[in-house]
């Protein structure tokens, strides 16, 4: 028998022996007996753990020892996960359990057994449940802290009166799902009994209202915590001095772990970590890349390498150059890591080769696969290392990357290249790329978020970067590019941005915007309806250009689109006549009232966006005459086009999933497009097998379309879905 512990101080004769004899106590020693089977299933004795887990459970039943029953059926549990008939077992035992208790017989039902949910979140739910009782104090997500009212066990509910929705009623399955019952301690239960006094603690002691919420709440990344103490305890603006007071002093608690990552959780210990020969000895025994990297950063952030003795920075480097053999082939941002772990501790190059690693990793692609899975300042980091190794050769390759680089690693590129004096090899490689109009969404997103660069660099105005943007939004993104896309969408529509670089064209060019903005409506992810209407009102003159035919913009008659849209466009032409028309009537009779209308702008400017709501109205309702709703139910998928779904494999052997929807239909996160987009326009009539190009990030690629099928249910319920 191989185990620890209990099970390692005996034989298999010997472990029954004691087994039974524990049966056969006055009082069965349940801690010390479920330690013993969790014990023999490490050691990969399932069926002998399982056969004395079905013993003890009968003992227990015949001693009619409820609670040590669930205790037992939970611990089983964990093994069996994934066997259905375990299930009915379970839920079984506990309900016997339970007998003679009416309601906690009645919670089992609320916590899931019977259902596919996983059988440890079954538990949590009924520990919750166990909890419920009136005067308790319960925790919601959406509604904030309460204190329950009451429980009606015939109707199975439960009313709580929290602080945002008094007497809100609700079902013992949600409560079980969605509600944490506290404790007085608990930080949102402080903050409900005595938000003065917590106030109070926050200004006096920020460190210790931290650690309330990390026991309250867990392990947390610093966004989490401040999501969590910035709603009611403190205000946004009074965050900042919070966290820095409280940072000061939980750096130096060693019960307190704070990473050097932002998005890893802030830990607080049990006990003090003591950095001694046997924590080294522990991370001599890692072998995960997450743990072994793991421990190495905790131990760079506790202590220097001057700190640690050469034993201690041998078992670094070992652990290191096991991570190199064993996965740096296959994983470059790793060989990355590992070559900064070991200039960081300055270790010797016959003791890990990272400086022949390094300059291994100058290559362009090699280089650019390092950067994946890299936060930025770890990059930077690593460009400075690479930089010193030799400046010139780590410079070219940067050049050479920047039109591929994802949108982290382009900021990290240019502001070590700009650091270093080098724009004038940063402008050539701008102003070739969009002069070949291939310039990715990344350059472009960059470029418009430092527009002094354009006249600077040569590369002409906000206005002529407009002219790259929109084609960009013809192309279908995905990953890292997809939110960069979005975060280039959000920035060219706001009033500001867009109202400057239409001041920036000259009269021919903004002619040619305002037409490139209604040919693209609907086919791309913009608001270009009220794009046009912004740069109507910083321009009044182009108004004129809406008085032109609509054949381009418009939609083709009869057309469907999914119940979403359809009243998503019925709530905004419901917002334009109840609200926005009739606030525009009160600005007019507001600016009215000024005086000399020949010089009145306020007026002016009032009467001209007017004349846009009005045309907005129009096109709109006749917008909604012409397109009819539908939720894609029973459409054939023989074919690619409206109401399928369709599987493209694109060269570099990359699969995606698209699903054609309506005229107004795009969620680019979930893959939805439009039947008028380039792409529903390109997948349209085509079947499993076919090779076609369809638009892609860097323009038209080759793909094969591996399937063609009807929509997904989570697509179909989007699609009837109220408005976002």
């Amino acid at each position: 028998m191989e185990a620890s512990g209990i099970t390692a101080q005996m034989g298999e004769d010997q472990f029954e022996e004691w087994f039974l004899a524990g049966l056969s106590a006055e009082t069965i020693p349940l801690d010390d007996m479920l330690g013993a089977l969790d014990e023999l299933r490490r050691a990969g004795m399932t069926a002998q753990a399982d056969s004395w887990a079905e013993l003890l459970e009968d003992s227990l039943e015949e001693r009619d020892l409820g609670d040590a029953m669930v205790r037992a059926v939970r611990n089983r549990a964990a093994a069996r996960e994934t066997d259905p008939a375990f299930r009915r077992h379970v839920e079984k035992r506990i309900h016997w359990a339970f007998r003679n208790d009416p309601l906690r017989k009645k919670f089992v039902g609320h916590a899931g057994f019977a259902k596919t949910i996983p059988m440890q979140e079954c538990f949590r739910r009924l520990d919750t449940l166990l909890k419920l009782q009136e005067g308790v104090l319960g925790l919601d997500r959406t509604w904030g802290i309460g204190r329950v009212r009451s429980i009606d066990p015939f109707y199975e509910r439960v009313t709580i009166d929290f602080v945002r929705k008094r007497g809100h009623e609700m079902s013992m399955a949600y409560a079980a799902e969605a509600i944490q019952f506290v404790s007085d301690d608990h930080l949102q239960a402080r903050h409900f009994l005595d938000p003065a006094g917590l106030k109070s603690l926050a200004e006096q002691q920020p460190a210790e209202v931290v650690r309330i919420a990390l026991r309250s709440h867990g392990a947390m990344p610093v966004s989490r915590l401040q999501e969590i103490l910035t709603d009611g305890i403190l205000t946004p603006g009074e965050w900042k001095t919070f966290w820095e007071a409280a940072r000061k002093t939980l750096k130096n608690d060693p019960l307190v772990v704070i990473p050097v990552k932002r998005s890893d959780p802030i830990q607080l210990l049990d006990r003090e970590i003591n950095y001694d020969a046997r924590w080294f000895e522990l991370l001599a025994k890692e072998r995960t890349i997450d743990a072994i990297l793991s421990r190495i950063e905790e131990l760079q952030a506790a202590m220097g390498p001057t700190e640690a003795d050469d034993a201690g920075r041998h078992v670094v480097a070992d652990r290191l150059q096991f991570l190199l053999k064993g996965f740096g082939d296959t994983d470059v941002s790793l060989r990355v890591k590992v070559v900064l772990s070991a200039r960081q501790w300055n270790l010797p190059e016959e003791w890990i080769p990272w400086q022949s690693q390094l300059e291994g990793l100058l290559l362009p692609d090699t280089l650019l696969a390092a950067t994946v899975d890299l936060p930025a300042k770890k990059l930077s980091a690593f460009v400075e290392a690479a930089a010193g190794q030799d400046e010139k050769r780590t410079q070219d390759a940067i050049l050479k990357l920047l039109p591929r680089a994802p949108m982290a690693t382009l900021n990290v590129f240019l502001d070590f290249l700009i650091e270093r004096g080098v724009e004038g090899a940063i402008a050539g490689v701008f102003r070739e790329e969009l002069a070949r109009r291939q310039a990715g969404v990344e350059m472009v997103l960059w470029l418009a978020r430092h527009p002094e660069k354009l006249d600077l660099w040569g590369i002409g105005t906000a206005g002529d970067l407009m002219f790259h943007v929109l084609p960009l939004f013809e192309r279908t993104y995905t990953g890292e590019r997809l939110k960069a896309a979005n975060q280039l969408g959000e920035l060219v529509q706001q009033r500001k941005w867009l109202e400057a670089a239409v001041e920036s064209m000259n009269e021919v060019q903004q002619t040619s915007i305002i037409r490139m903005l209604k040919t693209s409506m609907g086919r791309i992810p913009l608001d270009t309806q009220a794009m046009i209407g912004r740069i109507c009102i910083s321009h009044p003159h182009l108004a004129r250009l809406l008085e032109e035919s609509r054949e381009e913009s418009a939609v083709i008659q009869g057309g469907l689109t999914s119940w979403r849209s359809y009243k998503n466009r019925q709530k905004q032409l419901e917002k334009l006549v109840n609200e926005d028309i009739p606030k525009n009537s009160r600005d007019i009779g507001i600016a009215r009232s000024y005086g000399d209308l020949r010089e009145n702008f306020e007026y002016k400017t009032a009467k001209e966006q007017q004349g846009i709501l009005l045309r907005r109205r129009a096109e709109w309702e006749q917008d909604l005459n012409q397109v009819r709703g539908t939720d894609f139910s029973g459409s054939m998928a023989d074919k690619a086009g409206m109401g399928t779904s369709v599987c493209l494999r694109y060269q570099d052997g990359s699969d995606h999933w698209f699903y054609i929807l309506g005229e107004w239909d795009q969620e680019p996160s979930m893959g939805i497009i439009s039947c008028s987009s380039k792409l529903g326009k390109a997948l349209a009539g085509r079947k499993s097998g076919d090779n076609l190009f369809v638009p892609g990030e860097q323009g038209d690629m080759e793909a094969l379309i591996l399937k063609v099928d009807g929509l997904p249910l989570s697509i179909l319920e989007w699609a009837k879905g109220q408005p976002a």
